[in-house]
């Protein structure tokens, strides 16, 4: 049935039906005109537009542009073919096709007739084109529903990485690490006795403020004639000293003129604290009724003077803590510079001098020094000389050398003694600017 179908014999809907419900009761004869092969290529016909007699695929799904192309190829191979029939075999394959459900003309002769092998084998010859070209294009069809997995693997293999380490020079500020440590240190032992250290840290910010109104240069003068007063008033002298120095370097400017204020920030967060403090006062006042009047009244006399005590006050605190602070910065340094290299000198020498004060430090006798001990220590000089005024004490700046690498992993470079390496020793010690230093 579906050989007679290619050859352009055309059934209606309904025996094509009865076919297929004959077809698994009856007992199909074997016939050469009728091979696996030709049932294929004629249900692949089917589907096609210009011979099917089945509803069209959505455009969705119709094949690819090359499987069309196929199709078209095997069509015209296929006609070609068909024209090569005689009228003779084309007759004898209708006549076949027409009683392919007469039991009656199944028995005749007429239908074991065959066309001729060579025939057949052309025929055999294009559908086996057709077939290899659709196995094609069902491979590259299945290779393209199939995602591939490792894409985005791939990709990022593309990407080529740069591993290499880069070189960085750190600045560290060890008189910062000093402050730090006594502010830390202070902050402790005031906390044990219920008051409160300043912060002293010296970090400067920078306001610019405009005299636009007589006003304006007033409250200036009165605030510096205040601080002078104060630091007349003050019993350390290295706190009264700063505030000295720091009033003498001010100056009122005229009016339109601007004044610039390098003042810490550690000081100014506490007056700015100060003045918000003032004015939600101020706020809270004229919602429960105060007038404009009074509120000017108020800030021209009580709030005036309330801001310049407390400024006074932080003010005050912050000298006092900050020369704490930079006088034991100082005496660190000191201590480490002071440090002696005596030829000779052992380490039992110095323990022989120690132990000598010991009875006027403790009040008492002390028993002596055990000989193996000071034999020990006599054979050890008094100075390291690597570690003789170890830069880490007595620098303000030091510099290390560091390896990063792309994940931001750090690596010191060289060797040395509390974290400190030898090219930041050497480097420590060259002079700034020179040649040997920049290299």
């Amino acid at each position: 049935l579906s050989f007679r179908i290619l050859l352009g014999f055309p059934i209606g809907i309904h025996q094509f039906r009865g076919a297929a419900e004959m077809a698994p009761s009856q007992a199909r004869r074997s016939s050469p005109l009728l091979p696996a092969l030709a049932v294929g290529a004629g249900l692949c016909l089917l589907r096609s537009s210009s011979w099917s007699f089945l509803a069209a695929k959505p455009a969705s799904q119709v094949r690819a542009e090359h499987g069309r192309t196929a199709m078209r190829g095997f069509k015209e191979d296929f006609e070609s073919w068909r024209s090569s029939l005689t009228p003779e075999e084309r007759k004898m394959v209708q006549n076949q096709a027409t009683g392919e459900y007469n039991k009656k003309f199944r028995k005749s002769p007429e239908f074991s007739k065959n066309l001729p092998d060579e025939k057949l084998k052309s025929f055999a010859n294009i559908l086996g084109k057709f077939f290899d070209t659709e196995a094609a294009d069902y491979k590259k069809e299945l290779e393209r529903k199939v995602p591939n997995y490792n894409q985005l693997l791939e990709k990022a293999g593309d990407k080529v990485m740069d591993l290499s380490l880069k070189p960085r020079i750190v600045e560290m500020d060890r008189d910062a690490d000093r402050r730090y440590h006594w502010t830390t240190v202070k902050e402790k032992v005031a906390a044990a006795k219920g008051e409160r250290f300043a912060n002293p840290s010296p970090y400067k910010e920078y306001f610019n403020v405009e005299m636009t109104t007589k006003e304006d240069q007033d409250f200036l003068g009165e605030l510096f004639a205040k601080m002078k007063a104060d630091a007349a008033e003050m019993k350390d002298p290295q706190a009264k000293k700063a505030l000295e120095d720091f009033i003498a370097k001010q100056s009122v400017p005229a009016i339109g003129g601007k004044h610039v204020f390098a003042v810490e920030k550690a000081l100014s967060d506490q007056i700015f604290a100060t003045a918000n403090a003032i004015f939600a006062a101020v706020k809270n006042s004229k919602e429960q009724g105060m007038t404009d009047e009074q509120v000017k009244t108020w800030l021209e006399k009580e709030g005036k003077d309330i801001y310049l005590n407390v400024s006074k006050k932080w003010l005050t605190e912050y000298i006092k803590a900050n020369a704490e602070v930079e006088k034991d910065v100082q005496f660190m340094k000191d201590f480490f510079r002071s440090e002696k290299n005596v030829p000779g000198r052992t380490k039992a020498d110095v323990l022989k001098e120690m132990w000598a004060l010991l009875p006027e430090v403790m009040g008492k006798p002390v028993p002596p020094i055990d000989e193996g001990l000071l034999e020990s220590m006599s054979k050890l000089p008094a100075t390291d000389p690597e570690h003789f005024q170890h830069p880490w004490g007595t620098a303000e700046k030091l510099y290390k050398s560091e390896a990063v690498d792309p994940f931001n992993t750090k690596f010191l470079l060289g060797s040395g003694n509390g974290g400190m390496c030898f090219p930041v020793i050497v480097l420590a010690a060259l002079p700034k600017g020179s040649t040997a230093a920049r290299s």
